[in-house]
């Protein structure tokens, strides 16, 4: 079942208008989240970000977010899915030919749920460095998490060709900005870092709490520039979304990574966070 502007309908039934501006030119937000035992997790923090690319966008939200935060919750006990990865869709909805924005907005917002599937290297993600796609880091949609992903649909395609689990994206400067579907972390000179949002980063969900969980059990860590080259010289480093939780990555471009200390305490500390 798909909770579809105000209703449930079947997958077959969810009907969306062929101008919508979010089919025609991705313009609109998503946010994909995990559940745990029918407990959605950071619930109000995926709402809040959204809520906030939304106004950075000015799209209006067609409902308040506990209206939103209802909608996501009937959608899974409607799919029976108590362990499940949940995506939140709005585009701006239908308008006229042409790239203005409709003075008169018609939101369209979708929830879907899906069964959890874990990734199927749980023991460690592959990465590569990603050659075709790079991360706009002066881009407005660079903080946003937009419906606009080709970038990282082509980063992703690259590491599948080269069997790997992930691609690092480099902004352009040529420094690291994030996974192509995760934010990063690396361990160099003994210090815990990861790309700023200057960077091209993201600003993740599952990266706040991390950087939470650093603060709150005294682990340093440094937000700011990370080049490729430091980045091969890592002795631990890990990729974080709201559905791999703490990855640790355990090759790099063809060098082997251990899971290292700081890596298992933070994935400790994330797993006692979960329902």
């Amino acid at each position: 079942m798909i909770w579809l502007n105000g209703r449930l309908v079947a997958r077959e039934q969810a009907h969306i208008d062929p101008a919508d501006r979010g089919l025609l030119l991705a313009d609109g937000l998503f946010e994909t989240l995990r559940a745990y035992r029918g407990h959605v997790f950071k619930l109000e923090e995926h709402l809040q970000r959204m809520a906030e690319g939304a106004a950075e966008l000015g799209i209006p939200l067609p409902l308040d977010l506990p209206s939103i935060a209802q909608a996501v919750r009937e959608t899974l006990d409607a799919n029976q899915a108590s362990d499940a990865a949940i995506r939140i869709t709005l585009t701006r909805g239908p308008g006229q030919r042409g790239l203005l924005p409709p003075e008169d907005p018609r939101p369209t917002l979708i929830v879907s749920a899906a069964p959890y599937q874990a990734p199927p290297s749980v023991d460690g993600f592959i990465a590569i460095t990603a050659k075709r796609a790079r991360r706009n880091e002066k881009s407005v949609t660079a903080r946003i998490k937009t419906l606009c992903y080709l970038d990282n649909v082509i980063a992703q395609t690259e590491a599948e060709a080269a069997g790997a689990d992930e691609a690092i994206m480099l902004n352009n400067q040529d420094g690291v900005a994030c996974g192509g579907r995760s934010n990063l972390f690396a361990v160099i000179d003994g210090t815990l870092r990861t790309p700023a949002l200057e960077d091209g980063a993201l600003p993740g969900i599952t990266r706040g709490t991390v950087l939470s969980m650093c603060k709150a059990d005294d682990v340093p860590v440094v937000e700011g520039p990370i080049a490729r080259l430091e980045l091969l010289a890592a002795t631990e480093m890990f990729v974080t979304n709201s559905l791999v939780e703490i990855m640790p990555v355990r090759r790099f471009d063809g060098g082997d990574l251990p899971v290292g200390p700081i890596t298992k305490r933070l994935a400790e500390a994330y797993a006692g966070l979960t329902p």
